[in-house]
């Protein structure tokens, strides 16, 4: 068992425990995932109707793909990677698109479309500076509460099937409510550590009472081999039907809810993995979403589902306080062994439907809690909240069919029959319209260097007036803005040959109420700026930094400094706010 939450970790990304503990806490941690591992491949499988095989398959190429791309993760080749132990699982809110393209399209169709979602989440971590006001948690949270309605149709529709056979319905239904029962009973009232083995603890205890109703076979089990490979495999192909582009849409949402959910959990990694608080790096973010991208590379060439980060790595590493790499290559070798393990993989992969469908009820209701808490946690805009449950209902009036359509054709009348097209489509546009009709951002663009102060002087004077705001108001703002211009500037990318007119500023200029924010967007720098000012509150030390004047100046200007690193390109935010105020 884990031990009791730690403030600080013992063990940082880089340091080493000796090698008993590695081993302990690598297998814990898959003991923990692993039940629950292969719930997603199983069912998509078994709902495909492709036989034994297919599912075989399924299981085999899961297993090897989390675990390769686990490692991929904790070693981090280039900008792919997260440096970090961010242990890869399968995503159990991509069932049903998944189920539908092998039901539709057949295996060829399923590794277009996954290998379309990978290709989305490599573009939105190359670019996540400039889709950062697209791919936000908001859209993120709204997809999410879309995905649980389509999930549990599939969840339930499993359910339906279980008891469709009397001799089986009242077993299969006790099995369900066990499971669900145990998982839930666990999460409501246990511990930070019981609620994170409360999934396993779930499923142990549905697949113990599956077995004392009779209806857990294990004879698959006994047969497998204790090493070996399937020997059938569905073969590496492609398929441009009807049926991929029916679900193009939501395969591309898809990756944008996995890119949202890396960027969360890379985000929690950094924070449990220090000791001591500093800027979140999104350069390393950056790498995360770009590894997962990567692992569904590997997913869509294997015939697999899509994956993401395992959601309960960041408790894991807050209870064990042991974020050390050294553990994420254990994790990922295990997975890699049970792959080649028939014995093993089968009995993850027996779990009795009934057992499934009582922990996917519980993912379902945990989808749209997540989905419902990150939209009002991270909107403070009331106009997106509310455009957030509009979109939630037009998903789900297309979804459920609450209304007849016309007969629009193969193509766009499936795609109006998905929640997650309409509904996530409806979120884009109408942040989009919020974004382009913002009358109260304006613009500067200029050279970055400290020679385009006067420009930059002029502009804020502008936006000074525009918003009526006096001598002591404006004479802050132009004080901040040319402290964050001289802080900015001389962070140029050393030993590089870059031509001058690549490095290039953006300020954008808004207000709320009395505060104004300023948003500079130049060249890649190598220090944070808001790690910086913040030792300068904590430690009045002099000559801590080169540029320690400007920063000073800039900590008595801003009332906050929020320093964003991405690859090549530097996001300082600074919030001003009236004298007196």
């Amino acid at each position: 068992m884990a031990a009791a939450p730690t403030q600080n970790p013992r063990y940082e990304p880089h340091e080493n425990p000796p090698w008993p503990q590695t081993a302990g806490f690598g297998l814990q941690f898959t003991a923990l995932a692993a039940a629950t591992l292969l719930v997603t491949p199983v069912v998509v499988a078994q709902e495909s109707g492709l036989g034994h095989s297919y599912l075989t398959w399924m299981v085999f190429a899961s297993l090897l793909v989390v675990g390769v791309s686990t490692i991929l993760q904790v070693r981090r080749l280039g900008p792919v990677g997260a440096g970090a132990v961010a242990p890869m699982f399968t995503a159990a809110f991509s069932i049903p698109f998944c189920i539908t393209a092998v039901a539709d399209g057949g295996p060829a169709t399923l590794t277009t479309l996954v290998l379309v979602t990978a290709a989305a989440q490599l573009v939105i971590s190359r670019w996540l500076f400039i889709l950062r006001r697209i791919v936000t948690p908001t859209v993120g949270g709204i997809v999410m509460m879309i995905l649980s309605i389509t999930l549990a149709s599939v969840v339930f529709g499993l359910l339906d099937r279980a008891t469709a056979d009397p001799d089986r319905a009242v077993p299969s239904l006790l099995t369900a409510l066990a499971t669900l029962g145990i998982v839930a009973a666990l999460a409501l009232r246990g511990s930070a550590v019981v609620r994170l083995w409360a999934p396993v603890a779930g499923i142990v205890g549905g697949c113990l009472v599956a077995a004392a109703l009779g209806i857990y076979d294990l004879e698959n089990v006994v047969r497998a081999s204790w090493i070996g490979v399937p020997s059938e495999a569905p073969g590496l192909a492609f398929d441009f039907g009807v049926p991929f582009w029916t679900l193009l849409p939501s395969f591309l949402f898809l990756g944008v809810i996995i890119s949202i959910q890396a960027n969360g959990e890379a985000i929690g990694l950094q924070r449990a993995s220090q000791r001591e608080e500093r800027a979140v790096d999104f350069r390393q973010i950056q790498g995360t979403m770009a590894g997962t991208g990567v692992c569904n590379v590997f997913a869509g060439l294997a015939g697999a589902v899509p994956n993401i980060i395992h959601p309960g790595i960041v408790a894991f590493t807050q209870i064990t306080g042991v974020a050390s790499r050294r553990v994420g290559y254990c994790i990922g070798c295990v997975f890699i062994l049970a792959a080649f393990m028939p014995k093993v993989s089968g009995l993850l992969s027996t779990i009795p439907g009934p057992v499934m469908t009582g922990y996917l009820v519980l993912v379902t209701g945990t989808l749209f809690v997540d989905g419902a808490r990150t939209l009002l946690q991270n909107e403070p805009n009331r106009q997106k909240i509310v455009m957030g449950g509009v979109c939630f209902w037009v998903g789900a009036s297309f979804q459920f069919g609450l209304f007849s359509l016309p007969d629009l054709g193969p193509v766009l009348g499936t795609l109006l029959k998905s929640g997650v097209t309409t509904g996530g489509l409806a979120a884009v546009l109408m942040i989009l319209y919020l974004e382009l009709t913002n009358s109260r951002r304006m613009r500067f663009h200029s050279s970055l260097d400290a020679g385009s102060l006067p420009e930059l002087d002029g502009f804020i004077i502008r936006f000074s007036n525009r918003r009526g705001w006096g001598e002591p108001m404006k004479e802050r703002l132009r004080a901040a803005a040319e402290e964050t211009l001289l802080t900015l500037a001389p962070l140029d990318l050393e030993g590089d040959d870059v031509e001058e007119e690549e490095r290039q500023l953006i300020v954008l200029a808004s207000s709320d109420g009395q505060s104004a924010d300023l948003e500079f967007i130049g060249g890649g720098s190598g220090a944070n700026v808001e790690d910086q000012v913040s030792q300068l509150q904590q430690h009045e030390v002099e000559g801590m930094v080169e540029n320690e004047l400007s920063l000073r100046l800039l900590r008595n200007y801003a009332s906050s400094v929020r320093h964003q690193q991405y690859h090549g390109t530097d996001i300082i935010t600074i919030r001003v706010t009236q004298p007196g105020s």
